[in-house]
Parts: structure tokens; sequence; C-alpha cells
């Protein structure tokens, strides 16, 4: 059985500030701002100076040894490495002997922050405990956070913010839209090849949304039992061509046709089922929040789609390959409350996210 790293107490009560959130100020890479827990109004100065961080409280002066403040700052520096390597889905190989016997043993401090160390059972030799064989550089370290953060909801110039405040990396919000950008094509093209569980009933609405500035039509389809949703094309108007291109888009990413399709009244939804007609789907339409067959699934969705979109201004360009992003994060990720904070289709993809995502941060740096 691996050991379990213990921690000192200062080591603790440094988890505790970070984990308190609010009470660090980046000022310079080499100078930090940390309040101090005692007395609220006074901060510590944290600073990097001859080789190791030092701190102006009476602890660090009396002992010459880290103290709380230096651990914050130390786990906050290593933020990107402890979200990215929170997972088990990688192994832990020596690079030494290639023994997957490791594990865990204690932390090394320096700039960047805390460097988790593990030692191998075999060669019994230390190394750092790094994602895999080919670690993440810091840029695509925060090109996944930056993702994250994106999906979450959080603008752009906020996700800037917070990149800077926590990790020090000042980074332009057109350099962020890029790796966004570059993310979500590799997520689409993996995910476009996982086939989920769908039923027989279908829910197609559509709604309006802003991108740059202009109106378009958003064209949702959803899953009535599990709320999966299935298709998510932008158009430009609200006739048969559109509804068609939707249920078309709908059947080629699940390999079937629903039994049913519940619509509202609106027209093209029966001429776009007139041309496909061998397929022999039922068409419940003209449906309301107040009849027995409603759309308030689907029409829940697109308020939660409309809270995401309202300030993505990065939506000028790739619009499409965004919001195909966003419906693979609605599925497998995001916790829907109807679901008891499960996402429609969280079976086996949640546990791997870290693990999907790195691999796509592979396929984007081979192909940059």
């Amino acid at each position: 059985m691996a050991k379990t790293k213990t921690f000192n107490r200062r080591e603790l009560r440094g988890l505790a500030i970070v984990a308190i959130g609010g009470q660090i100020q980046r000022v310079s890479n080499d100078l930090f701002l940390v309040r101090s827990q005692s007395i609220p109004e006074v901060f510590r100065r944290v600073a990097w100076i001859d080789g190791k961080w030092t701190c102006d409280c009476s602890d660090y002066a009396e002992r010459g040894k880290p103290c709380k403040h230096i651990y914050a700052v130390n786990f906050l520096l290593s933020l990107p490495l402890i979200v990215l390597s929170n997972s088990d889905a990688f192994e832990k190989q020596c690079p030494y002997c290639g023994s997957a016997e490791t594990t865990l043993k204690g932390f090394r401090y320096n700039k960047s922050g805390a460097v988790r160390l593990r030692k191998c059972k075999i060669c019994k030799r230390r190394f750092k405990d790094t994602l895999n064989n080919e670690p993440l550089s810091v840029k695509e370290a925060l090109a996944v956070i930056a993702l994250d953060l994106y999906f979450k909801g959080v603008s752009l110039r906020d996700i800037r913010n917070h990149i800077w405040q926590v990790y020090g990396a000042d980074k332009p919000v057109s350099t962020l839209h890029r790796w966004i950008i570059k993310l979500v094509k590799t997520l689409n093209e993996t995910f476009d090849k996982i086939k989920s569980e769908i039923g027989d009933r279908w829910l197609a609405d559509e709604t309006i949304i802003k991108v740059n500035g202009k109106a378009k039509y958003l064209w949702n389809i959803l899953d009535y039992e599990t709320r999966y949703h299935i298709a998510s094309v932008l158009g430009e108007g609200r006739g048969a061509k559109e509804a068609l291109g939707v249920i078309k888009n709908a059947i080629e990413k699940t390999g079937k046709h629903p039994k049913q399709l519940v619509t509202d009244g609106l027209k093209s939804y029966s001429k776009a089922l007139e041309m496909l007609k061998n397929l022999q789907i039922e068409h419940i339409g003209n449906v309301g929040l107040a009849s027995p067959e409603n759309n308030n699934r689907i029409e829940r969705l697109h308020g939660t789609i409309k809270s995401w979109t309202k300030n993505k201004r990065g939506m000028k360009t790739h619009s499409q390959e965004l919001i195909e992003g966003y419906r693979f994060y609605y599925n497998h990720l995001r916790p829907n409350i109807a679901l008891k904070e499960r996402a429609p289709d969280d079976t086996n993809i949640k546990p791997k996210w870290v693990s999907l995502l790195n691999n796509c941060v592979s396929k984007t740096r081979k192909h940059a």
C-alpha cells in the first residue's frame, strides 16, 4: 500500500490560506503579499531572495525555515499542476527503470512552487511527479485551465485576470482565445466518434443568440429521457432547410433516428419531416408549456446556453465550433439539477476529463 503524504502543521495552514481564497496578492513574480490570519489588516511580504523564499513574519525570523505564508505561496504557484495531476488516469512510471511501482515521497519547494516527488520501489530513486512521460508545458497547462473556466461561463477578460493573479502569466485575450479554439477543435474531433445511449423521443426547438453583435438562430435537439444535448446548429433563418439540417445532424451524431419528434408550432419542422418521411418519425407539434406534451426541458437548455453566451465576445469567430465545445461540456461535465447534479452522460467521460484534455493538448502540439 502506498504511503500517504503527511503534511506538517505549517503546510496545512498554508493550504488553508489558499483554500480560503482572496488572501494572497501577486505583486510580481518575486513578491507576494499574504494576509495575516491573526491580524487581517496586516499583509506579510513573501519574497524570492538569494535563491529561496523569505517572509517578514516572526515565525520565519525565528526559525529561518518556511512558514505558513511561504507554504501558501508555494501551493498557489503549484495550482496548475495540482489541478492537472489530480487524476488516477495516469500511470506513474519511474523514468529510470520503467517500473509502475512508485509511491508519493514528499515535496521539493522552489521558486515555481511545490514540486511533488515520487519514489520508485524497485530502483529506490526519487523523481518529479509529472502527468506522463511528456509533461505539459506551463503554456499548455494554462490553456487547459483557460478552457475549463471558459466553459464555466467566465469571460475571457476575467480569465486573463485570473491567470495573472494566480499563475503570474500575463496573456492577451487574443492568445487565450486562440488556445481555447485549438483545444475545442481537437475535443470536437474526439467526441464526434463517441456514441452515447439516446432514447427514441427527441425535443427540437430554436432560439436567438447574438454572434458578433448580430442575431442568429440556434437550432437544438435534446433527448427527452436523458436530457442529452444531441445537436446544436447555428443558422441564419427559421426555414425548412435549417430544420432539416439540424435533424440530419442529430441523426448523424447518434447513428439513429427518433420515433417521436416533439416541437412547437413552427411549420418548418413539418416540412423538414416530409423530406424524411421514409424514416417514419412521428411528429408531435404545436406544443406549449401548459400542454401535456411540452418542450420545457429544451427551453431550460436554451436558458443555460444564453446565460453562457451573453459575455462571450470571443464568439465573433469560430462560433459553431465553440457551440459544439459547450455541447460536450453540457453533456459530460456540467452538473444538472434535474439529474441529481450529474451530467447527462458522465459515466465514462468525467473521470477521464484530465486525461482526455491531455491527449487533446498533445494532438494540438503535434499539429501546431
